[in-house]
């Protein structure tokens, strides 16, 4: 039986994927998060030191779950944050506010496993089923 909120790497032939699964919508989007920071540092010790509020905007859900995770990837990439948690704040099927905690990039303290370049459309679901919703994405490496 599996567990009600999770996630999963799934092995693709040059890229990685993402398969995430919660009760909630909001659960769904956090879980996608957490695979994707399991991607880029595996299991990375971390403390939650300063905090972001970032805001996407997209046409619709699986959209909304591609923007939200480039999100973290251009944080990682650009302020050179290491999420720790996320909370949701907002989120409905165009737009999503959140707050991520974290702290600061130091390579001696979090090893890069793999170096994301994007979050792709490609083979990008996102579906609501009795009991919760699912999602899977594929990150080109």
């Amino acid at each position: 039986m599996r567990a009600a909120a999770g996630h999963r790497l799934l092995p693709h032939t040059a890229d990685i994927g993402i398969e995430a699964w919660a009760v909630s919508l909001e659960g769904l989007f956090v879980e996608a998060a957490l695979g994707l920071r399991e991607v880029l540092f595996g299991e990375v010790e971390a403390c939650c030191q300063e905090s972001k509020l970032v805001s996407v905007e997209a046409e619709e859900l699986t959209e909304l779950l591609v923007a939200w995770l480039n999100e973290l990837v251009y944080l990682f990439d650009v302020d050179r944050l290491v999420p720790v948690a996320f909370r949701i704040e907002q989120l409905d099927d165009t737009r999503l506010c959140a707050r991520i905690c974290g702290e600061q990039f130091c390579p001696d303290d979090h090893p890069v496993e793999h170096q994301v370049k994007a979050v792709t459309y490609h083979q990008a679901e996102l579906t609501g089923q009795p009991g919760g919703w699912q999602a899977r994405v594929y990150l080109d490496l």
